[in-house]
């Protein structure tokens, strides 16, 4: 059974690295896009009008709308084409989101880009299911950012816009020192508890410990410097507080491959249609330069 979101349904997704000096020429299609610009430099002229290209941001192309790209030095995007209902076009186009739109959570246009891969490479039925919700969330998301007018709406749509949850305040606290050397009494002193307390929260809520959990956070953070930078190995380890020894035994470990065995197999699905409707048709592709 075919299973998709009524109100958004993703077409296409691809992690696109432009070099310096390179772009696309104006070009328009029958579907919606959004251009996530993770890093790089350039012009966006979208219906005649240009904007800066500023990474962490996000530039929304409607449908039929005439629109090209220039990258002044080497830019890293994720691009992605979709369909959209009604009423939730209603919304967008009163939310007027025109030029780069700040993307406060650009973690979870990373995670559906993951998703995509992880369905090119062995397809599951629900992944594209939970791509299309995501990004609507996603979307939505972006929309009560940048709209004080966005409660009007509410009442209007289908799905619920659910409130990004940010955890308790100690894994708050690992995520923002990844980089530096934490012990388990820094910590429990931060917080004014008892080491084995601290354990004790950590196990009943997460089922690990204080110190286990913020292992994983760093590898993590570790794999997706690897995915979505230029960084070397080595300056991956000093970024998520790792030496690049143990950073590389870790990684053989827990995901079973080496660092660089990760980036480049990443490194094969950048550039690469990933079809999320099998009837999707892009037609002709606009010329890149």
């Amino acid at each position: 059974m075919k299973v998709r979101d009524s109100q958004l349904q993703v077409l296409w997704m691809a992690r696109i690295d432009y070099l310096k000096n390179s772009g696309v020429k104006m070009h328009s299609h029958d579907f919606y896009q959004l251009q996530l610009i993770i890093d790089g430099e350039g012009i966006i002229e979208i219906n005649g009008q240009s904007y800066p290209v500023l990474a962490n941001h996000c530039y929304f192309f409607e449908k039929n709308i005439p629109h090209e790209f220039h990258f002044s030095k080497e830019t890293i995007t994720i691009d992605v084409k979709f369909t959209l209902s009604e009423d939730l076009i209603e919304l967008i186009k009163f939310s007027n989101l025109m030029g780069a739109i700040k993307v406060n959570d650009i973690d979870e246009f990373k995670q559906l880009f993951q998703l995509s891969s992880a369905n090119l490479k062995n397809p599951n039925p629900l992944l594209p299911y939970r791509i299309d919700v995501g990004l609507k969330g996603a979307l939505l998301g972006m929309l009560q950012d940048n709209i004080a007018e966005y409660k009007l709406f509410k009442s209007r749509l289908k799905v619920p816009v659910q409130e990004t949850n940010k955890g308790f305040p100690m894994v708050q606290y690992l995520k923002q020192n990844l980089q530096s050397k934490v012990s388990l009494e820094e910590m429990a002193h931060h917080f004014g508890f008892h080491p084995h307390y601290l354990i004790e929260i950590f196990k009943k809520d997460l089922g690990t410990t204080p110190m286990q959990y913020l292992q994983s956070l760093r590898l993590e953070k570790a794999k997706e410097y690897l995915e979505f930078t230029s960084y070397s190995v080595s300056e991956i380890a000093e970024l998520v507080g790792f030496t690049t020894p143990y950073f590389s035994r870790l990684c053989c470990e827990r995901l079973g491959m080496s660092p660089t065995q990760i980036r480049e197999q990443m490194r094969t699905v950048v550039g690469k249609d990933i079809v999320l409707e099998q009837d999707f048709v892009i037609g002709s592709q606009p010329s890149i330069y």
